[in-house]
């Protein structure tokens, strides 16, 4: 038997004016109809879900459901939400870029280094550990069970990290896309296994 982790990101963020946003609250566009009836098609009924706090992704999970998709229980879980960016948060993504690069903390695959704490924020880092926990404790109370995550770009990354064993000082290659899903699977053992991405 497997446990599987359905993770969605949330849909497109709109009137964000080119700037980061990480864990802020922003709007989020849910007009494309297709690509959440793709989203019914991949995962399962029936599941309980699982949304961070912020509206982007509970919004992503409402146009779902407007469509038909029927879940048992939706849990909101803190650990699920994006990084805190901290000072950064509402900088203009070359702005970010030009100050990651002078401080020497910018990543080719990430908004910087994932060691880099923003004044006031939090790292990749720190990120990853609350993903972990929140993958850990899955594992123990949904064992055996699909569980339905709409979750952002970030902790997906790390999900995926995780259940592959990733080197947690670099940021993996990866695009995480909006309104599409990534499955990851555990064995019995506790194996991850990535199944597919961006589906």
């Amino acid at each position: 038997m497997l446990t599987k982790f359905w993770w969605i990101r949330h849909a497109p963020v709109i009137k964000n004016n080119n700037c980061c946003y990480g864990n802020n609250e922003v709007d989020c566009d849910t007009s494309e109809i297709s690509s959440f009836e793709k989203i019914i098609k991949h995962i399962p009924n029936n599941c309980n879900v699982y949304t961070s706090k912020l509206s982007r992704t509970i919004k992503t999970l409402n146009a779902t459901v407007e469509l038909g998709y029927q879940y048992k229980k939706h849990i909101i879980d803190d650990r699920l939400t994006e990084q805190d960016l901290g000072d950064y948060a509402g900088m203009k993504y070359d702005e970010l870029y030009n100050l990651t690069k002078k401080i020497g903390v910018d990543d080719k695959n990430w908004l910087m280094k994932p060691s880099h704490t923003p004044p006031n924020g939090e790292s990749f880092h720190n990120l990853y550990k609350r993903v972990k926990s929140f993958v850990d404790e899955m594992l123990i109370v949904n064992k055996n069970k699909d569980i339905i995550i709409f979750s952002h770009g970030g902790p997906i990354r790390a999900a995926i990290s995780y259940a592959l064993n990733y080197n947690i000082n670099e940021i993996l290659s990866i695009d995480v896309e909006n309104t599409k899903t990534t499955l990851i699977s555990y064995d019995k053992s506790k194996n991850g296994r990535l199944i597919f991405l961006n589906r």
